[in-house]
């Protein structure tokens, strides 16, 4: 098993024994709205998942600017096996380029 898969299965185990030893009530309150008798898991399994999406928020930029650069490189990298491709027209069927100026084999003789 991985660490990761093993560090998560610890801390919801630590997360079902701390719900089932606090089962506290409390009463929240925000700007206008207030929330009475809600259970401490709640709060935490809410904070948890804010927090979460606020880390994934935070790296959509980096994901954007990743994946422009990737598409430029890919770009780039076809272009030039166009324009490597038009230079040698004789390539094999192993797909090995012998070049322009090859004139047979090892054993041919030049007339």
């Amino acid at each position: 098993m991985s660490w990761k898969v093993i560090l998560f299965l610890i801390l919801t185990v630590l997360l079902v024994i701390f719900t089932v030893q606090n089962p506290i009530l409390l009463d929240i309150k925000f700007f206008h709205w207030e929330l009475k008798d809600v259970p401490v898991i709640y709060v935490l399994l809410s904070g948890l998942v804010f927090g979460f999406l606020l880390s994934m928020v935070m790296q959509v930029p980096t994901i954007i600017k990743l994946r422009r650069e990737l598409k430029r490189v890919v770009r780039e990298l076809e272009e030039t096996e166009k324009i490597e491709a038009g230079k040698d027209e004789d390539v094999t069927s192993e797909g090995v380029s012998m070049g322009s100026d090859y004139k047979g084999g090892f054993f041919n003789e030049e007339s």
